[in-house]
């Protein structure tokens, strides 16, 4: 049976939020970084098996780490605005959810001489409130249509159980929901990405896929 959430992911357009990529392939995506840890681990294998992918970061882990998001710049990947402290429109008021996501802007501007266009809600929560948010801002949403598993309804799940999942869940168009301060990513990773390029499957650079990711 379908669910309403995915009802409402197939009805409501792109330039509002997007759930899945236009192009035929997979995207992956990293939440909560950059982790001192298991970051640059994770760019390790997406160098080996050359895929890009798009880093959804916290500005609060940016001023720890600037060398690892120079890291991620230099590779091709992009970076997209997911909050300075990760705290939800429920946590916030309008102001303050607003000035949270221009400081994660203002810190990330120099690092890629321009501002981010891509924003991943905390949680991926969505409400009015953060939608005039956003838009006050000019940005784009992107959500997931897949997860791996290392939060929220799948948590308890094991790397194993992880990996079984998504080999066999996941599709083109498929926008991957990952976090790369979880080693449980990390295992899943080194696993995953020989089996899905064995099997042929296509990575699509999201430079190519959105080319407005950036504005000045």
């Amino acid at each position: 049976m379908t669910s309403l959430k995915s009802v409402i992911k197939n009805i409501i357009p792109p330039w509002v939020v997007t759930y899945k990529t236009a192009e035929k392939g997979i995207l992956l995506t990293f939440d909560d970084g950059p982790d001192p840890d298991i970051t640059p681990l994770i760019l390790d294998l997406l160098e080996q098996y050359r895929i890009h992918a798009v880093f959804f970061v916290l500005g609060k882990q940016v001023v720890k780490y600037p060398k690892i998001i120079q890291r991620i710049v230099a590779n091709g990947h992009c970076i997209g605005n997911h909050s300075f402290r990760h705290k939800t429109a429920d946590e916030l008021s309008f102001s303050d959810y607003s000035d949270d996501l221009n400081k994660c802007q203002n810190i990330l501007k120099p690092f890629i001489t321009s501002s981010p266009t891509l924003f991943r809600p905390p949680e991926g929560r969505l409400s009015f409130l953060v939608w005039f948010v956003i838009k006050y801002h000019r940005m784009q949403v992107m959500l997931w249509s897949i997860e791996s598993g290392e939060w929220g309804k799948y948590s308890h799940e094991s790397a194993d159980q992880m990996f079984d999942r998504l080999v066999s869940d996941i599709k083109p168009h498929d926008i991957v929901l990952m976090h790369d301060n979880s080693r449980k990513v990390l295992l899943l990773l080194e696993k995953l990405l020989p089996v899905l390029v064995e099997k042929g499957d296509e990575f699509i650079n999201p430079k190519q896929a959105f080319p407005y990711l950036h504005h000045h």
